[in-house]
């Protein structure tokens, strides 16, 4: 069962929802896990935990890695194509990110797998091993390449066996010599390569601290980074607009920290809770006499240092992962479900709580994939025939989805019903706030010719992301048309002067109308 809700975590994919690979592992888990728990709940009587740890889904997941790998590399070498526009690996994977997540967090069951493998399996692991390690270096992710070092130190002080067949192959020397070289010369290529994304990530770290100091005790509340950091962005930028973040700054989703984004969603208290969990956890691990505590332990701290860098707990896999690691670490034993009248009764709510929630995930999906089917006839330019869909999808659950919310105020504005766009957009922004929303509500107000309120959120955009031309293109372009020609003028030669972060033609363009525009002025 592990090993079925593992690989649908991993590899599925469906063009029939707007998000085409998160969306549908996510579903595809719930789903199942729903229906697990109601026949466990309305037949099984007895739960082994072993069926969870045994050496045949240590080997089911190490493959489901190893295949998840050979994907990436096909792509790397453009025989499969990509998930993203930007990056060459991505798996079954939206992006690099989750990609690594799964290989990294996932790498300690091929060591473990190693430590107790015989002859040939021997060679056949250290293989999956290589082919993992050199699949997450060619990704690009310095987060993966950090994660399996770390990692991999303590299983070999917990698990010396490891050590032990290696030195029983006969170049055992230089396969340990040229694995640790890739892996240290890689992750100091990646950040060599990847200057300005570390640099990046320190202006974020340093804005979401601001955003803890306001509220460091009880937090800023579920899902409060999305809806708020940029705010906090634009409030950094506004006061250092000389800022050297300046030419890194974008539109961001997460800090790239799962520790830091528990802490602004959930204050200290919230943090030091979790933190006091894991340690506790690791700890209890260390001192066990599990047969299993150097999987358990490395497992946990491939995960712990992969979220120190990045946003893994986005991708269900890793929820998976992370749950097989604490099962590990369990004492075997088999949970017996007794006929008695209270867990009679206890079964029956199980079952018909778990039916009720498959019908919910079911209209939730019907949902999801009706707007997936009017976004694309609204892209094809049939967006006035869709309103009456957008809105009746609406009323349903989607109206808490941030990224319909977005999409249904875009196509309002397409369709020039400004106000409900301005309505939409501003409910959206309770949830999600960036950069591109900002420029959408401007435009709103721009085409009602409230030039005042767009002008003020232009600016506001443009501190979001100090580097974009647009916005201030927008502003001067009302100044140009409105006749205000010293305001005009002031914003053209920002234009000019402005540093360009990555040439294209709509940025030469935009300097070529403001220095048109100062030359046409006396």
């Amino acid at each position: 069962t592990l090993f079925i809700f593992f690989t649908g975590s991993v590899f599925i994919t469906s063009g029939k929802f707007v998000d085409t690979t998160n969306i549908p592992k996510f579903y595809f888990v719930v789903v199942s896990l729903l229906v697990s728990t109601t026949i466990v709940a309305i037949s099984q009587k007895r739960i082994k935990l072993d069926a969870f740890v045994s050496k045949t889904v240590f080997w089911s997941i190490n493959i489901v890695c190893l295949v998840q790998a050979c994907y990436g590399l096909l792509q790397f070498v453009s025989w499969l194509p990509s998930n993203h526009s930007k990056f060459a690996v991505t798996g079954s994977f939206d992006n690099p990110a989750g990609f690594a997540a799964i290989l990294s967090i996932g790498f300690p069951i091929g060591l473990h797998l190693l430590a107790k493998a015989k002859k040939i399996e021997t060679y056949l692991t250290g293989l999956v091993l290589l082919v993992i390690a050199v699949a997450i270096f060619l990704s690009g992710s310095r987060a993966g390449v950090l994660a399996i070092l770390v990692s991999t130190v303590p299983f070999l002080l917990i698990e010396t066996e490891v050590i032990r067949k290696l030195r029983q192959l006969r170049y055992y020397k230089l396969l340990s010599v040229l694995i640790l070289g890739l892996l240290v010369s890689g992750a100091f290529l990646l950040y060599s390569q990847k200057k300005d994304s570390a640099n990046g990530r320190l202006l974020i770290w340093k804005v979401s601290s601001d955003m803890m100091k306001d509220k460091p005790f009880r937090g800023h509340g579920y899902g409060a980074f999305k809806a708020e950091y940029m705010d906090y962005q634009a409030e950094y930028f506004k006061n250092n607009p000389n800022s050297r973040y300046a030419q890194l700054a974008d539109n961001v989703k997460h800090p790239f920290n799962e520790f830091i984004k528990i802490a602004i969603e959930s204050g200290i208290t919230g943090l030091a809770i979790i933190l006091s969990f894991i340690l506790l956890v690791l700890w209890k691990v260390l001192k066990s006499e599990n047969k299993n505590k150097g999987l358990a332990f490395s497992g946990l701290v491939s995960f712990l240092v992969f979220a120190c860098f990045s946003y893994p707990l986005q991708y269900i896999a890793v929820w998976l992962l992370f749950t097989f690691y604490l099962l590990t670490a369990l004492p075997s034993k088999e949970i017996r479900i007794k006929n008695t009248p209270v867990s009679i009764i206890a079964r029956i709510v199980v079952a018909v709580i778990g039916v009720f929630s498959l019908f919910h995930v079911y209209q939730q999906i019907r949902a999801e994939i009706k707007w997936k089917t009017i976004a694309v006839k609204s892209l094809r330019g049939n967006t006035e025939e869709m309103l009456p869909e957008y809105e009746k999808l609406y009323s349903t659950s989607l109206k808490r989805n941030p990224f319909f919310l977005y999409n249904y105020g875009a196509e309002l504005n397409v369709v020039n019903q400004f106000d409900k766009s301005i309505n939409v957009l501003t409910e959206c922004k309770k949830r999600f706030n960036d950069y591109d929303l900002q420029m959408l509500l401007a435009d709103n107000y721009f085409q009602k010719e409230e030039t005042e309120k767009a002008i003020q959120i232009y600016e506001y955009a443009s501190n979001m992301i100090p580097c974009r031309f647009l916005p201030l293109f927008q502003i001067f372009k009302i100044y140009r048309e409105e006749g205000q020609k010293g305001m005009a003028v002031k914003y053209a030669n920002e234009i000019i002067d402005k540093e360009v972060k990555i040439p294209s033609g709509s940025v030469s363009f935009i300097k070529s109308e403001a220095k048109k525009y100062l030359h046409k002025i006396p």
